[in-house]
């Protein structure tokens, strides 16, 4: 899977935020469930909120809004941040990864701290065919977060982010952690998505962030945290 630009599809510009209607989404998802606001709306809000939240997960830039209103609830969704899903041992540590970054191969996961034993391009790809999306100097320490199943290249973390593929010929593990073993179960990339989210129904709203992940092609949240706040409006 190789991820491209969001283009947007039947969308009516209405000042700083768009309304869309359509026929996106499907499935009985309730979008706005990891609100506790949001879990008890009605079927008929749900649905209303449903088409509109795929598709600004799907085709939304940046911070773009897209409004909504059903038959007692209204709201908006705000998509954010393109994310990889399913490579960390932390099933909800999924970090931001660059526009386009390729996601097509299996990948060996867990594999820990590495430092670069000379300067090194980061394309966008496993292969110098791919463009290069930065450089990094000799010394660095980097996250690997998979080995590509079957190339000899890796997907590198810095920062707290995905920076892209470095050639495992130029990576060493790093000083002290030698002897760790490196290497996880095999498995593919999600993509998941960032977004904010408000609502309001029975005269009191809500505001929260959340990330979605696509799953055999359906949109699914997190869950709402046992410990998040509970902040209504």
């Amino acid at each position: 899977m190789r991820l491209k630009p969001f283009s947007l599809i039947g969308v009516v510009a209405l000042g700083a935020c768009s309304t869309i209607s359509g026929p996106y989404g499907g499935g009985g998802e309730n979008y706005a469930s990891a609100s506790i606001l949001g879990e008890a709306l009605p079927s008929s809000d749900a649905s209303a909120l449903r088409p509109v939240f795929v598709h600004a997960i799907e085709a939304g830039k940046d911070g773009e809004r897209f409004d909504w209103r059903g038959s007692s609830a209204f709201g908006w969704v705000k998509a954010r941040e393109t994310r990889v899903g399913n490579l960390k041992a932390d099933p909800y540590d999924r970090p931001v990864i660059p526009d386009g970054l390729v996601l097509e191969d299996q990948f060996e996961t867990e594999q820990g701290l590495y430092a670069l034993t000379g300067n090194a391009n980061v394309r966008l790809g496993p292969a110098t065919s791919y463009p290069v999306l930065k450089k990094l100097e000799s010394g660095t320490g980097l996250t690997v977060i998979g080995k590509v199943v079957g190339k000899p290249w890796m997907l590198v973390e810095e920062g707290g982010a995905v920076a892209g593929y470095v050639h495992d010929s130029l990576m060493i593990k790093a000083p002290g952690t030698e002897l760790e073993l490196a290497g996880g179960p095999h498995k593919r990339a999600v993509l998941c998505r960032s977004y904010e989210q408000r609502i309001s129904y029975g005269g009191r709203s809500d505001l929260w962030t959340g990330v979605a992940c696509n799953e055999g092609g359906r949109w699914v949240i997190d869950p709402a945290s046992q410990n998040q706040p509970t902040q209504l409006l």
